[in-house]
């Protein structure tokens, strides 16, 4: 009996110590949840918007208690030779940092730059106002983040724009490119000689991003058909990003620094390209071309005007047998018809009237030739003929001048023709007074 309970004790504080482990783990571990995205567009203008006259944000439902399970995300941009500062007023209050002292559950972040995959500056929780923040260049990324429970009074923030005096640099456009459509190419063939000639000048960084947008019920499938860093391996020199919806980390699903890039298929109908190189990256290349898609059931069917790439996918029928595999297996470039031998031309374009005239002159040309030689060749053969008649006629008359001129002697052809010609003339028999070759009876 005392050792059933011994058991049953040991039983009780193993099953205690796992609850105990997991209730702990619960409460440090963040608890999200998602809201409905025009709730929490409505919600985030507090944020995203604020009061752009008196040049102040707040955290979503300021000065009430922020929701939960919100995500609100705004850039601020100065005009060339600013720079962008941030101060923190009279409040700031947010969910407390875990055990770790890690802003996990409601926070602040703030980025050095335009996106959100820009160096970070600081996550910000708690109840300690954060320091005056100043950008390095003209914008800074903020995003508010909160968990699915304990919401508290958040924050009200103030910035302004500041002059920069060391700014020597001259002004050059953003490297960034938006493109949309059924197909389309990008690459380092997009960046202007002026982009790369001011990297290479001023010893900055090559920071080119993509937008690629489809229409909302479709996703975009990109492929690298060129690829080539010249730093491979090494991403602090040279790589590419892929962010699927947002440019911030919990979005980036590829990172490509070796030496092959991957086909990549979104989930959102927005795909962030990003092209970095820096240094001995510079000269690095790429060329990639993305094609919008419908996904589908096993069992659905394309709509009409697409065609179906036999994966469950659909793409424009436009680019059926294109000379550009934009379906995943390269269904849409087989069984093609073979190019016929016939050249399609457009006969109102200039240059095509400007051959068809030159070839209609050429054969003019040889026709022309061509009957210019025949007359030629038929006056030539009438002459000769005339000057033998007039030659044989002035032989017969020289023979009737002179009869007694001795005939010229006749070759033996001639004489077994004539004698062949002459009726009655004897024949001798033939030789033993048999039939011819001695044949006998």
């Amino acid at each position: 009996m005392k050792k059933m309970r011994d058991f049953l004790d040991r039983q009780t504080f193993f099953i205690a110590t796992l609850l105990v482990v997991f209730r702990s783990t619960q409460a440090n571990s963040p608890s999200y949840q998602v809201m409905d995205p025009l709730l929490q567009e409505e919600y985030c203008k507090n944020f995203t918007y604020g009061n752009p006259q008196g040049m102040e944000f707040y955290s979503p439902g300021h000065p009430k208690n922020y929701p939960a399970g919100i995500k609100c995300f705004r850039t601020l941009n100065a005009d060339y030779g600013y720079f962008v500062r941030v101060d923190f007023r009279d409040s700031f209050h947010i969910e407390p940092p875990s055990n770790e002292e890690k802003c996990d559950y409601d926070y602040l972040e703030i980025r050095d730059g335009d996106q959100g995959y820009s160096p970070l500056i600081g996550k910000y929780c708690g109840n300690m106002f954060p320091p005056v923040i100043t950008s390095s260049g003209r914008s800074l990324w903020l995003r508010f983040v909160s968990d699915g429970t304990i919401e508290y009074s958040g924050f009200k923030a103030v910035y302004h724009y500041i002059p920069n005096p060391l700014e020597s640099l001259p002004f050059i456009p953003k490297c960034e490119f938006e493109i949309g459509g059924s197909q389309d190419f990008i690459g380092t063939a997009n960046i202007s000689q002026e982009q790369k000639d001011f990297a290479a000048k001023y010893s900055v960084a090559l920071d080119c991003t993509w937008i690629i947008r489809s229409e909302q019920s479709k996703v975009i499938y990109i492929q690298f058909s060129a690829y080539e860093l010249q730093e491979p391996n090494d991403c602090n020199f040279n790589f590419i990003e892929i962010f699927d919806g947002k440019t911030d980390e919990e979005h980036r699903k590829k990172v490509f620094c070796g030496s092959v890039a991957e086909p990549y298929t979104s989930i959102t109908d927005v795909l962030y390209i990003r092209f970095y190189a820096d240094g001995k990256g510079l000269a690095s290349e790429f060329t990639g071309v993305f094609t919008s898609m419908r996904n589908i059931d096993e069992q659905g069917e394309c709509p009409e005007g697409e065609y179906d790439c036999d994966d469950a996918t659909c793409i424009s029928q436009d680019l059926y047998c294109n000379n550009v595999r934009n379906c995943k297996f390269g269904w849409d470039e087989e069984s093609c018809p073979t190019e016929a031998s016939a050249i399609p031309l457009d006969f109102s374009a200039s240059h095509v009237i400007l051959i068809l005239i030159i070839l209609i002159l050429i054969m003019v040309g040889m026709c022309t030739g061509m009957i210019y030689n025949l007359v030629r060749k038929l006056t030539e053969d009438k002459e000769d003929i005339l000057a033998s008649r007039e030659k044989s006629l002035a032989s017969l008359a020289l023979a009737e001048s002179y009869p007694d001129l001795p005939s010229p002697s006749k070759s033996r052809a001639s004489r077994t023709t004539s004698n062949a010609d002459c009726n009655g003339c004897y024949v001798p028999p033939p030789p033993d007074g048999g039939f011819p070759f001695a044949s006998k009876f």
